[in-house]
């Protein structure tokens, strides 16, 4: 069922049950209002009787042709005689029970010559007087009014219905184009939302649906260009073998020129078959990386030692760039050990690559009782104004360059991004006082924060 005809249903059914429940109330209480005004004023005509000392019968005579009300007698031997026809004709006297009953008060009576209020009044020598009067022109009344009400709740549900076709006439045709662009979407082609600005949830939900179109959008070229760098990576080292295999080929190996050959071409062969091999481990580790939910082989771990150890290694490497580090002592992270090396050989590796040996370099790892921070400046050229707006996030390449010598695969950046994130943490790129990149990291710590423990700033490994 459609949502105009669904909110059509809604409203007349709305408007239907609220208009019989408010007007039927109101009929049935104007009717019950004049009905209990005769009853009153029948009640007051019997006390008038009661109260005529000995000229009972006269006063009910005097009442009923003032009023034009019935009156009739019913004498000691049980013989009715009607004193005066008023808008009711009765020919018989009511039952003993009735007549009884309606000496209490006012009550409503029917028979075949219609509906009326009948009221008694006791005389004393075991005589009644009998009071009626008719209400069927409250009861057609009723009826009238019953049927207006059903008219007037046919009309506004008419009007109703109208009013919501005009309303939401504009509405539902931006649901319509939505749901045609979703379509479009899932079919593969992905084009721009033509959306209206406003307040209302459907330009809301039309202004997220261009944002999720943006996303869509970008990461489409984002992986475009990224199979393009992968592509380029995994041709280069099969080209190169390949090439060598063929030349194996035309190549006599027992002579002296073909061991000459091969003794140089087995080092380049290996050389080319490890840079695949360490492109295909970086896009299965990426594959991982994007799968959902956090870290699997999670324990408590020293990212102060770990962090020592990197920065030993980075100076044995490089033993004339400066290094400034501040450690806190056990800072302890809750974390996969493999992941976080895999993040920390990540973080020196760019900048054993991307920086020159002689470069200076500032780590600080410190803890505020939830997060552990790590940041990494470096005196390099940095990144562009565009990379630190856009943010680290998958299949990211900030390097132009192809080759593996000076830009690497492109999936470092990526795949720290992704270690950070299935630790629940965050990382961002910023550019550094030193004037180069800073790499700032943030992980959840264990349980407790970070513990006591030998300090650091002591170790060899931790001072410039």
């Amino acid at each position: 069922m459609k949502l105009q005809t669904r909110l059509t249903i809604t409203a007349a059914g709305l408007i239907t049950g609220v208009s019989l429940v408010v007007g039927s109330a109101s009929v049935l209480g104007g009717f019950q209002r004049e009905v209990s005004g005769i009853k009153n004023q029948l009640n007051g005509d019997a006390q008038e009787v009661v109260n005529a000392n000995k000229q009972e019968l006269s006063t009910a005579l005097l009442v009923g042709q003032q009023q034009n009300i019935t009156v009739g007698l019913l004498d000691i031997n049980r013989q009715f005689t009607v004193l005066h026809t008023g808008d009711i004709s009765l020919t018989t006297a009511p039952q003993r029970s009735v007549l009884v009953a309606a000496s209490k008060g006012a009550v409503q009576r029917s028979s075949q010559r219609g509906h009326y209020v009948l009221r008694t009044v006791s005389l004393p020598n075991n005589e009644w007087v009998v009071f009626a009067q008719s209400y069927e022109g409250e009861l057609n009344a009723e009826q009238q009014n019953g049927l207006a009400l059903i008219l007037y709740t046919a009309l506004a549900d008419i009007l109703a219905g109208f009013l919501i076709s005009v309303l939401i006439r504009r509405d539902l045709s931006q649901i319509r184009y939505l749901i045609s662009q979703a379509r479009a979407i899932a079919g593969g082609r992905i084009g721009d939302f033509k959306t209206q600005r406003g307040d209302t949830e459907v330009n809301q939900l039309s202004s997220a649906l261009d944002g999720m179109v943006g996303q869509l959008t970008a990461s489409r070229d984002e992986m475009k260009r990224f199979l393009g760098d992968a592509s380029h990576e995994l041709r280069t080292p099969l080209t190169v073998i390949r090439g060598y295999l063929e030349m194996f080929t035309t190549v006599d190996m027992a002579s002296e020129r073909g061991q000459a050959f091969v003794a140089s071409a087995v080092p380049k062969l290996q050389s080319e078959v490890l840079r695949m091999q360490d492109l295909i481990e970086d896009l299965l580790l990426l594959a991982e990386l994007g799968e959902p939910g956090q870290a699997r082989n999670l324990s408590n771990l020293d990212l102060s030692s770990m962090v020592a150890d990197a920065v030993s290694s980075l100076r044995d490497l490089q033993p004339s760039r400066p290094v400034d580090l501040n450690l806190e002592p056990r800072v302890m992270v809750y974390a996969d050990s493999h992941l976080i090396g895999q993040l920390l050989s990540n973080l020196f590796g760019n900048l054993r690559r991307h920086t020159g040996a002689s470069v200076p370099v500032r780590i600080d790892l410190s803890s505020d009782g939830t997060w552990a921070q790590l940041s990494i400046d470096d005196a390099g050229q940095g990144l562009s104004p565009e990379a630190y707006q856009r943010g680290v996030g998958f299949f990211e390449r900030f390097d132009p360059s192809r080759s593996r010598e000076n830009g690497g695969s492109g999936l470092g950046m990526s795949i720290m991004a992704g270690v950070v994130a299935k630790h629940g943490g965050e990382m961002r790129l910023e550019a550094s006082e030193l004037g180069g990149l800073r790499s700032l990291i943030r992980l959840p710590l264990e349980a407790g924060g970070a513990g006591d423990g030998p300090d650091l700033a002591d170790d060899p490994a931790s001072t410039t």
